[in-house]
């Protein structure tokens, strides 16, 4: 019966021409004659054809597949990737793009985007140069480190560093920091392919420095990964780094530290402690530190590597390399980043990441108030502003939560609040929130202060339109 119930469907399936001289078609082959609309509708019918639902004359499979295929159309022309405002209370959030850049960092890629850029020339002799070596020497500078190395991601970065051994060795990891972070990423796969051995160590809640010291091999790297969205608590003990640096030394092994989330900031002293500075792991005598530019660092994503020039050497010599390497922009964006971090005496001030976590909560309830007040009042919904919490995200401080608050919409039923935040999904410049129970909640810790008067704008809108509805 299926074969039978497809045939049918396929002959009432009107060929290409004939949707293609549909007038809804036609008005807009007519403003973009270039566009390949013939591949477009075939595309459209194939999936058609694979549901295999439909109506039961042609006429009425033939609106369908036409208005598909302007669906499509205006999604490919219309959609995609756009800005949005977060009100999850996420400020690092990986599914919308982690770190916002600053506007030092903004202006360099703008520069780097309109300009040719001298990315490998030395304009004192004109010759070839190295890239990105201002970049490197400001990384070393901030980190204290001998060397540094950059390329397109942290995962690539951990890579580079398993993988430069000559001849590739193994990787000596505690269980208990055999992570999987979002997307089912999983730092065993990466280690698996880069290594020719990873060897497990301790247990998943105790880990010796004798248990590394018992199996270690000269050529091995010892690896302590950053455990980013986890902790362990109890019956707990783990390998000091220090430990680690000095059994390396006595075993001619390596040590690498998957930093992860790389702060150059002192959380500790604004009253964030458990995130260590970068500096502060590098004067410890580790070979090699990994980290993301994305995260806390506060920039482009991005993986860097810094650490003593000896195993740098050894990481710049991987044929890997150049299939890692980073672009002009994402060069352009890290020395900007960088320098705000070395020049500039409150670097708070000018990195996102940084003043979103630090925002006094009483500005915050004050720009609440103010976007709220600007809110038409609405039989249907109430609007308050409250207390709430958030979370800086990016697998850093696993479970530390910030202080923050919220303008909050009360309706009527759970299902109303998902349909409300739909609504806000959908427009022009969509706005992201938290639903919890029958309350929609705009966190204002991850709302950039120049989005205000955008916020106030769409909240008043979307609430006016369905309080208008019975």
């Amino acid at each position: 019966m299926g074969g039978s119930s497809n045939k049918g469907l396929l002959r009432l399936i009107p060929p290409v021409d004939e949707l293609l001289a549909d007038p809804a078609v036609t008005a807009l082959r007519g403003a973009y004659p270039d566009f390949p609309w013939t591949a477009l509708i075939r595309e459209v019918v194939l999936t058609y054809r694979e549901a295999g639902v439909g109506k039961e004359d042609r006429d009425s499979v033939k609106a369908e597949l036409t208005a598909a295929v302007v669906r499509r159309f205006e999604s490919l022309r219309d959609e995609g990737m756009r800005p949005v405002i977060n009100g999850t209370g996420v400020i690092l959030h990986t599914n919308l793009g982690r770190a916002i850049a600053g506007d030092d960092v903004v202006t360099a890629v703008e520069s780097a985007l309109r300009h040719y850029e001298n990315l490998e020339v030395d304009l004192a002799t004109g010759r070839r140069s190295a890239r990105g070596e201002t970049l490197i020497d400001l990384i070393r500078l901030a980190t204290g480190a001998e060397a540094a190395i950059v390329v397109n991601n942290n995962a690539a970065a951990v890579y580079l560093a398993v993988n430069s051994l000559s001849p590739p060795g193994r990787v000596l990891i505690s269980r208990s920091e055999l992570v999987e972070i979002g997307g089912s990423f999983r730092l065993p796969d990466i280690l698996e392919s880069a290594a020719a051995e990873v060897v497990e160590i301790g247990t998943t809640n105790r880990t010796y420095a004798d248990d590394y010291a018992k199996i270690a091999r000269e050529g091995d790297v010892f690896l302590r990964a950053h455990r980013s969205n986890y902790e362990i608590h109890g019956f707990t003990h783990e390998a000091s780094l220090s430990e680690l640096v000095g059994l390396a030394r006595e075993k001619k092994c390596h040590v690498v530290y998957d930093l992860g989330s790389g702060s150059f900031f002192d959380f500790d002293a604004a009253g964030f402690p458990g995130e260590e500075r970068v500096a502060d792991v590098v004067a410890r005598g580790v070979d090699g530190v990994t980290m993301s530019g994305d995260k806390l660092l506060g920039g482009v994503q991005a993986g860097i590597v810094v650490g003593s020039r000896r195993f740098i050497d050894r990481l710049r010599e991987n044929p890997l390399r150049r299939a890692f390497r980073i672009d002009k922009l994402t060069t352009a964006a890290l020395q900007a980043l960088f320098r705000t971090y070395l020049f500039e005496r409150e670097p708070v001030k000018h990195v996102p990441v940084l003043s979103q976590t630090t925002e006094p909560l009483e500005a915050l309830r004050k720009r609440a108030d103010r976007i709220a007040k600007r809110i038409p009042d609405t039989s249907r919904f109430a609007v308050v502003v409250e207390d709430d919490l958030a979370a800086i995200g990016g697998g850093s401080f696993a479970t530390r939560e910030v202080e923050s608050c919220a303008i909050v919409i009360r309706c009527g039923s759970d299902e109303e609040a998902e349909a409300l935040s739909g609504r806000m999904r959908n427009r022009l410049v969509p706005v992201l929130a938290r639903i919890k129970g029958s309350e929609v909640r705009v966190n204002l810790r991850t709302v950039m202060a120049y989005e205000d008067p955008t916020l106030g704008e769409a909240l008043g809108d979307v609430l006016a339109e369905e309080g208008g509805e019975s």
